[in-house]
This record gives C-alpha cells, structure tokens and sequence, in this order.
C-alpha cells in the first residue's frame, strides 16, 4: 500500500509541477453527477487569457453530447488569471464523459442515478477505525483504565468506567460536544432514511465483519449512546472530555497508548466532571459559562434516541428516555456553554453558544411527541440565535458555534402551526442566504462562502446539509445551485482537484497521507474519513508544530484564499475529524435516496420532478 501511495502522489507531482505540465485544469466532481442534479464543472487557469468555450463528449466515443459557454468568475481569489463555471445540467443521459475547454481534458466522471450508490455506509468505515474501548480494525482493545474524575469538589481522583464511545481525530482525546453531535447526526440520517438498503447490515454491534440482524448506522449510533449514558450517571453528574492535550505525545496506535496522565502509563486518563465554571488544569483556562451546551446535547440524542430505538429494545429507549428529561432540567437549570480543556497549549474547543442546544433538545421533544410545551420551549430558545453565527458572521474561533448547523430550526420547519413552519423556514433561508451573498460578493468561481477556518470542510457539511432541508420544506429552488456546488467541493470540484474523503472515491483523487497513525505505522489510510479541509493560510502559518514532511504536491494551487496539503505534517487541512465524518450521514443517505427514485422511475427527473431530456448541442 505504501508503494502504492508514493507512486500515486509521485504522478501527481509530475503533471501539476513538471515544466511541461498544464497551466490549465478542469475541475469536476469524482464520484459522478444524478441525472436531474445541478451539474456545473470549474476551470482554473494560469495563462492571461483564454476561450469561454467548452464541450462535453461521451467518454467511450469522443462524440461531443454538449456544448456551451463558460461563465466568467474571480480567479485570483484563487490565484489564477482565469476561473471559469461550465454548466451542464442539462446534460442528464447516463453514461461517461469528460469535458474539454482551452486545450484541456476534465478526468472522466459518471452520469447516473447509481453513482452515491454505498456512500452512506462507506463514512461508517471510518467510525468504526474511531471506536474508543474496542477496536475493530485493530481487533484489539484500549483505554480500558478509562479513567479518573476531575475537577469534581468531592470526587476528584475516583476511578470509574468511562470506556467505549469513539476517539475524536487522529489524537485520542474524547469530547462529549463532538461524541453527542455525530450520535445526533447519525440518528438524524436514519430518522429520515429508515432504509435497509442504504443503510445495510455488514458488521456485528463490536464493529467486525458478519451480520448481526441490525443496519451498521444503528450499531454505531447504540455505541456512542452507551458511551454517553457512562458519561452522564446521575441527573446532575455529567463528563464533558477524556483525556487532554498530554495527549500529543507522538504518533502510536490507540491500543498502545502509553501517555502517563499521572495514574502511571496507561493506567487511565482524566474524566473532566462538567462544573459550568472556567476549567483547565494548567496555566491555560477556558471560558465555560454553564452546562447547557453539553446537557442539551446529552437531551437531544437521548431524546432521538428513545424514539429510534423504542422497537429494537424497549428497555435501553426507556432509559434514553428519562435520561433525556433529566438532562433538559439540567440545561435549563444552569444555562451556558461548556468548553473543553487544555494543559500544554492554548488550544481547545470554544463553543460560545448554547441556545442551539436547548432549542434542539425541546424542538426533537417537541417533533416526537406534538406537546405544545415543547414547542413553546423550543421555539424560545429558537427565536435567541435565528441564524447560526459562523453563517452569519463569516467568522468564528475553534468550534466556537458549534453544532455548525442548527437542526431545531429544521424540527420548528415541519410544525403544523403555519407561524411557526413560516418563521424557522425563514431562518434557515436566512443562513443560506449569508452563505450565498459572500459568495457572489467574492464572485467565487466555486460558489463557496464558507469561512476557512480550522474544520472548513465540516461549515461545507453544515451548509449542504441546511440547503437540502430547507429545499426539501420549501420548495425554493434558489440555493440549489450553490449546495451542488458545495458537494462538489467536496468530491474534488475544489482548487486542489481532490476528494475530502479519505479512499473516496476508490478511483479518483483522494487523502492519501492524512494526519493518522494508521497511515504512519500501518501504511494504510483512515478510509470514509472527512479531513478537515482548506485553512486561510495566516491560520496554517501560525499553528504550533505545523510542518510538511513531502515536496507539496499541490503546490500550484496555494495561492488563493486558503491552503490544503495532503501531508501527514499538516493536521490543521490534513487530519480526519469523527464528527464531520458522521455528519454526512444524512446529506449522503438523501443523495442515495434520490437515486434511487431516479432509477425506480426510469426516467430522469430535475429537482421538480419534471422529466428532462438529453441535450445533443447547444
């Protein structure tokens, strides 16, 4: 595999840094296109001038099946001369093309209904590889000492059982913010796609290969609620984090964790008891206010989770269930925000924001039971933060509004009171159009307003994630394009030409060489994995320990708004997250769903479910 991997990125230093190589590139999304999709490929160029023209021919006979002109877009917010978007929605026929512009070849790419065919399961892969306490892609055990209470005011040092759950990046470190969101997220994909055959069953509840009679979606989510039910024992006794920055102690593989956090090596790690005060015990604090950020999403997933699970196992829903209601009493008891803690460096997880989190919490309440005092509780903390501040500001510390997308305004959406359905459409619609507006302000050839902070690729999640929602509730049409676009981002229509998954898909560009000790020391890569995307470059420059250990392979391309290396030295553009990873679940899932009908129906459908022809010429 590692030979594999150099020669792989070898070819790719060849044809983007040789003198002889393109100054020109066509960039387009590596999985493939549904046929009824917004279909819009980009062109970045160095050369001062070049044609708007472009086709697109048929893979297998070089027949041009379309032709257009480009429109014309900022190049040098990426740094190049020329940026050009080449639609061609109307090209739906299924089949295999490339596209040709300004003397340059796209990759070949796929049009079909089948082409996110497995895409919701594959991220699984990647959880699995995370799983904290057992291990199954090691088949090997962990952290099984886990751990020791912290900053608790009469239990400080006691041990207790804090195993399982799933190790947050590359380090080990567990953040119960980060835990419950992809919990909330996965729950979320099978609430709105309970389907057996996007969601198939293919590992045992321990994560191994073989059937156990229950789809690998629900498996991974009953782990991580397992976890969290150890981490919340009492009403009023939570656990926000495993472990710290002591943590960065080198790169080694979980079940070989020496790291002494003072209990001898590997003997357990800190369990950092939730006070709702300023926490850290070292020279760095943070700037906790409260407990409701982490007690409300302790309520939302256990909230979900009950009604999930009430047929699988009617007991554990019961739990869940009362565990919910407890721990909404906690949030609205000492409203605030619970960040994580540091030691060794300034670096933590800044969540500023908490109403999201009740709101959530009382609108999943509220769309499980119709009670009118959940939508009166919901809807009062939904009306504090009307759009997500990131979205809105185009700005944000480390994790600081988190989660990334509010999904109680979406609960709020579907409510049968038309003011109510009317005021949260309005609010997610407002978020998009944030999105958007910076986007055209910049004339982004990628239609791409996401701020570039450490995790972008997790913002592009959030917002195709909002959009598909609010189109789904609405009906509008106008931020269709822009979600394409940003799903395209994803699978390679970015500057750097390069799919954000780690192995996906199997035959384009990808992440081979992330920040993960699974690439180090095994030589193989984090498969399903989300790396955490592009990064302004002040950001990158000034992050401890940030070096490349390769000759950069997209060096070409560095030179706009922000950077991306695929170099295990670069953990702040390079390093898969779990809960970007678990929060494709749903937007995948969706895009599977919709293949599905296309392929049901036979026909090829747009958005509006009108049937669209194939287009030969312009």
């Amino acid at each position: 595999m590692r030979i594999l991997i150099y020669l792989h990125v070898w070819m790719i230093c060849f044809s983007i840094t040789g003198k002889a190589g393109p100054q020109t590139w066509i960039r387009i999304n590596q999985v493939g296109y549904l046929p009824g999709d917004q279909k819009v490929a980009v062109l970045l160029s160095q050369e001062p001038a070049g044609e708007l023209a472009f086709v697109v021919k048929e893979a297998s006979t070089g027949n041009i099946v379309w032709e257009d002109e480009g429109i014309r877009t900022n190049g040098e917010r990426w740094g190049m001369h020329i940026a050009l978007r080449l639609p061609f929605t109307g090209l739906s026929q299924p089949g295999e093309y490339y596209i040709e512009s300004n003397q340059v070849s796209s990759p070949v790419f796929r049009i079909g209904p089948e082409v996110y065919q497995g895409s919701a399961d594959f991220i699984l892969n990647y959880m699995r590889q995370q799983r904290c306490g057992y291990n199954p892609y090691l088949d090997a055990e962990c952290h099984q000492q886990d751990g020791y209470i912290v900053d608790h005011p009469s239990r400080t040092g006691e041990k207790i059982d804090a195993r399982g759950g799933w190790h947050d990046a590359s380090d080990y470190l567990q953040y119960l913010s980060t835990s419950a969101n992809a919990t909330f997220q996965m729950l979320f994909a099978w609430q709105q796609t309970p389907d057996k055959t996007i969601f198939k069953d293919e590992y045992d509840a321990a994560g191994r290969k073989g059937s156990n009679g229950i789809p690998d979606i629900l498996d991974e989510i009953r782990w991580g609620l397992d976890w969290m039910l150890r981490m919340n024992p009492d009403s009023a006794v939570m656990f926000n984090q495993i472990a710290d920055d002591r943590d960065h102690a080198g790169i080694r593989l979980p079940n070989l964790d020496g790291v002494d956090y003072g209990w001898g090596a590997d003997r357990g790690r800190p369990v950092y008891f939730i006070t709702g005060e300023p926490q850290g015990l070292g020279e760095h604090q943070n700037r906790t206010t409260g407990v409701a950020s982490s007690a409300g999403k302790f309520a939302s997933a256990f909230a979900l989770g009950a009604d999930l699970f009430k047929d699988w196992d009617p007991a554990f829903a019961a739990t869940l269930q009362q565990k919910s209601l407890e721990a909404f009493g906690f949030a609205e008891a000492k409203p605030g925000t619970t960040q994580t803690a540091c030691l060794r460096s300034p670096y933590f997880y800044e969540e500023d924001n908490y109403v999201d989190d009740i709101e959530l919490a009382a609108a999943t309440h509220y769309h499980l039971t119709g009670e009118e005092n959940w939508r009166k509780k919901a809807d009062y903390w939904g009306q504090l933060e009307e759009v997500t501040p990131w979205m809105e500001l185009g700005r944000a510390r480390h994790y600081q509004f988190y989660p990334f997308v509010n999904l109680g305004h979406y609960y709020l959406s579907q409510s049968a009171d038309p003011v109510i359905r009317e005021k949260y459409t309005g609010y997610m619609r407002q978020g998009l159009e944030c999105l958007a507006a910076r986007a055209a302000q910049w004339d982004d050839p990628f239609l791409n307003g996401v701020p570039f902070i450490w995790c972008s690729n997790n913002l592009v999640v959030a917002v195709i994630t909002q959009a598909r929602l609010y189109y789904q509730t609405s009906g509008d049409e106008t931020y269709l394009e822009m979600e394409a676009a940003l799903r395209d981002w994803l699978f390679g229509c970015n500057p750097w030409g390069t799919s954000m998954i780690c192995g996906y898909p199997a035959s384009g560009d990808s992440p081979t060489r992330p920040h993960s000790a699974y690439v180090d020391l095994l030589h193989d890569i984090p498969f399903g994995g989300l790396v955490d995307g592009p990064i302004y470059k002040h950001i990158y420059e000034n992050l401890r320990g940030i070096h490349l250990v390769y000759e950069d392979a997209y060096a070409p391309f560095q030179g706009g708004a922000a950077v991306y290396h695929d170099d295990p030295g670069d953990y702040s553009s390079n390093e898969p997250t779990m809960d970007g990873t678990a929060s494709l679940s749903f937007y995948l899932s969706t895009m599977e769903t919709e293949g599905k009908k296309q392929s049901a129906t036979g026909k090829v459908l747009d958005p509006q479910g009108a049937i669209v022809k194939k287009r030969i010429t312009k």
